[in-house]
């Protein structure tokens, strides 16, 4: 539990100074980043850190959010 906590904890940070220090300029970016973090932890809720199970989850929350932000990316062009 307290390994979940301190990742949860960690990846919290790492998103808001993320959001921080790019200055983040579409909301599209910051609401990937969120869901990235949803993600994330809804894994460590769902399976050991050590396990196939979670490295899994964990890619496909990579894959999710590199997709995200390809998206955001080609929205931020458009505006």
């Amino acid at each position: 539990m307290k390994k979940l906590l301190a990742i949860a904890a960690t990846l919290f940070a790492m998103t808001l100074l993320s959001a921080c220090s790019n200055k983040i300029e579409n909301p599209e970016m910051q609401q990937c980043a969120q869901q990235n973090y949803q993600c994330e932890a809804s894994c460590e809720q769902q399976s050991t850190a050590d396990g196939l199970v979670h490295k899994v989850c964990s890619n496909k929350c990579i894959e999710a959010y590199n997709q995200c932000k390809a998206n955001a990316e080609k929205l931020g062009e458009v505006k």
